[in-house]
């Protein structure tokens, strides 16, 4: 208690003097609502609204959808947004509002990269940076013929980052098998929202489950994220129970102990790491065999979950039992249970028992309470569709409101809780998305939810309208790890922090947070401070820092760096996940380069390595396999040797697969070509590499081309994209 007490009045004392008290006018915010949801639910949304102005001082406008298309409400909230005063810092969707569908953006995603010839509704990613990134320019392409979707082409004209004006989220209820439900789901959730407000709780609880295969299953990077859990949130540190944590392989079944876990009625905040799909979040694989009886089952389970494919796609079943028999040498007995229906059957309920479908939350009574959910897996936030995980969850009676998800792909490799401490001190839920943006991320609920803040000061006040002062002073005086990360964020967005400063933070800060959020500072410049950044972070103590640090690496190919990535190949006692990245990204080093400093390395460990032979052999190996990888496809392409049709696929590689050492010859050949089809999306692929060590030696070619009067318009156009991407 006395910790705590401490604790308390060095923050509060920080907070009296440190952290301005600002007396701006009132913030605007934006609720944008169909006509009908609008007479639905009037009652229920004015005390919405009457909510948001007492008790969080918004000026609130109400924007009634009458026009049905997206290009309407774009400028109406960029008018508001203009307002000389109490313009909009944020808005809300509700109800049936107009879904932008984006395309020829996938450099804006997280790990989206669908072939554009797939069919339109699934190869483009709804998004409302639409609606609430000014900065972001649009060509309209069409109306979908049957959803409430509208095409568009990311457009040269405008920025080719993310950088939101507003914050934003979506309450989009459907009516799923009862017409009409829609609307009474709506005012149910107004009410919960209204009263969240109404009666604000501070956090009294974080939770945090890893399905299978997230991150490699690395013990060390699920261990890192409890300790940040820590200094995210440090005021739970006298509360009972605060820090909750469960893995798929608690349990040989894990969802019904999950699903308990997230209807804890004094959960705040939840994190879930699986993969998964918009209607299904896949928390385990098939429970891992412990007796020799078990692992003839789960053989079997495996056979029998190969023959029902086949037979679903039509392939002659028959065949290919005798082939599993005689390549795997199956006895009799075992063959006659792959086709025994009641196996088949106990199969089925087994694998529902590994995963949480949208029947699950009416067929348990499935209600989560977690206030906030992170859901952490693919597609589990496509509110875009008729129905979603993450409508299931904010649209239950249970408590949660709100949650941040993605509505496609989401990348393995992200800091899924960046700013997240901010949560405990009051910080609305819109920001955090707003400050760590991708065109699929969205808030699905009201991002104006809040917790009670642990001491009473403006943060949200900062966020949108703080000054440098006021956040040279938060960095040097806060004892909290995220605001100091806030502050070196807002600072770089105003150009008041120097990248030798940033490096200064990363090599001394004693937190995690701070140092990682200078890491990626750092990675937007184009400056010999990252190479360094690199060296350092890919030995730091945090494994999430070490894990971006080789990514880093990994896009950046700089030769210098071709130690710091040995080091990690050769090392021990790397990190699963690290581990696998590392492998990884020895294709996108020459051999030159690497496998010299790789066999440096093994020289410096023999004495410390048993069996140094061995492993020095296998690690030469591995990174043999890898290094040099692209060379011969790529010197094949720039030479015109291949097909038209393997051309095109190899330019799809190289968006993720071209080594930063062969850029600067895919740009050269890129000059000579004269053929659009195979012209622009090698342009488009080149936008991909904004990291790399010899970006700056694409720039001038794309410059030419894109100023160009022999090429196309479309190409020129492209090359303007790839211009401004890669600047």
């Amino acid at each position: 208690m006395r910790k705590r007490n401490i604790y308390s009045i060095i923050s509060l004392w920080c907070v009296l003097f440190f952290c301005p008290t600002l007396h701006a006018e009132r913030k605007g915010f934006a609720v944008v609502i169909d006509s009908i949801s609008y007479q639905q639910a009037q009652h229920e949304l004015a005390e919405y609204i009457q909510a948001l102005e007492s008790k969080q001082h918004f000026k609130v406008y109400t924007v009634i959808d009458r026009w049905g298309i997206p290009d309407s409400i774009r400028a109406t909230l960029k008018g508001l947004h203009a307002r000389p005063h109490e313009a909009i810092i944020g808005t809300v969707f509700i109800g049936d509002i107009p879904i932008p569908m984006i395309r020829d953006a996938q450099h804006l995603c997280s790990a989206f990269k669908m072939s554009q010839k797939m069919p339109w509704q699934e190869s483009s990613v709804p998004s409302d940076r639409y609606y609430d990134d000014f900065s972001l320019q649009f060509d309209f392409l069409k109306r979908d013929s049957i959803a409430p979707y509208y095409y568009y082409s990311l457009s040269a004209r405008g920025s080719q980052q993310v950088h939101p004006d507003l914050f934003s989220g979506r309450i989009r209820p459907t009516d799923g098998d009862i017409p009409g439900s829609r609307y009474t789901k709506l005012k149910a959730y107004l009410q919960k929202a209204t009263e969240a407000k109404l009666h604000p709780e501070r956090m009294m609880s974080v939770f945090v489950y890893t399905g299978s295969g997230s991150l490699s299953e690395s013990k060390t990077a699920h261990i890192d994220e409890m300790a940040s859990m820590h200094a995210h949130f440090p005021s739970l540190a006298h509360r009972p129970n605060a820090y909750r944590y469960m893995d798929y392989s608690d349990e040989k079944l894990i969802k019904q102990k999950l699903m308990n876990a997230l209807m804890s009625p004094d959960l705040s905040v939840a994190f879930m790491h699986h993969h998964g799909d918009y209607d299904t979040q896949y928390l385990s694989a098939w429970p891992q065999p412990s007796t020799a009886e078990e692992a003839r089952e789960y053989l079997l389970h495996c056979y029998r979950a190969s023959l029902s494919r086949a037979r679903h796609f039509g392939y002659d079943t028959d065949s290919i039992r005798r082939n599993l028999q005689s390549r795997d040498q199956l006895p009799d007995a075992w063959m006659a249970e792959l086709d025994d229906s009641t196996l088949a059957k106990d199969d089925s309920l087994e694998s529902a028992m590994t995963h949480i479908v949208l029947s699950d939350f009416a067929r348990y009574a499935f209600r989560p309470n977690c206030r906030v959910a992170f859901w952490d897996a693919c597609y589990n936030g496509s509110w875009h569709r008729e129905s979603c995980i993450a409508n299931e969850y904010i649209f239950q009676p249970g408590k949660t409101i709100c949650g941040l998800g993605g509505s496609v792909n989401v990348l393995q490799d992200k800091w899924p809780d960046r700013f997240a401490g901010l949560l405990e001190q009051g910080v609305m839920i819109g920001f955090l998305n707003q400050l760590n943006p991708d065109l699929e991320m969205h808030v699905v609920g009201d991002p104006t939810f809040a917790f009670l803040p642990e001491q009473d000061h403006s943060l949200n006040d900062l966020i949108s309208s703080g000054k440098p002062k006021d956040w040279k002073r938060l960095l040097r005086h806060s004892l909290h790890p995220d605001i100091q990360a806030l502050a070196l964020h807002q600072l770089q967005e105003s150009k008041e922090v120097s990248d030798p400063h940033l490096l200064e933070y990363l090599k001394t800060s004693p937190y995690g947070s701070v140092r990682l959020e200078a890491f990626l500072l750092l990675q937007q410049q184009h400056s010999d401070d990252f190479v360094s950044a690199i060296e350092n972070a890919a030995y730091d103590n945090f494994e999430l820092l070490q894990r971006f640090a080789v990514n880093a690496l990994i896009k950046n190919g700089d030769p210098r760096l071709a130690n710091t990535l040995a080091g990690k190949l050769c090392d021990v006692n790397t990190s699963a996940r690290v581990a696998f990245n590392a492998l990884q990204g020895a294709q996108f080093f020459s051999r030159q380069d690497l496998l010299p400093a790789v066999e440096d390395k093994l020289r410096q460990m023999a004495p410390y390595v048993v069996h140094p032979g061995t492993y020095a052999e296998k690690v030469l190996k591995n990174a043999g396999n890898y290094a040099g990888r692209w060379d011969e496809e790529i010197e094949k392409l720039c030479k015109g040797e291949m097909s038209r049709k393997r051309a095109l696929a190899q330019i799809n590689f190289m968006r993720i697969y071209c080594p930063p050492y062969l850029l600067p010859q895919v740009a050269d050949y890129a000059a000579t070509l004269k053929d659009d089809e195979l012209l622009l999306p090698l342009l488009e692929a080149l936008g991909w590499h904004r990291q790399a060590y010899t970006s700056a030696q694409v720039l001038p070619v794309v410059e030419k081309l894109m100023k160009d009067p022999s090429h196309s318009e479309q190409v020129r156009q492209e090359a303007l994209k790839t211009y401004k991407r890669l600047k």
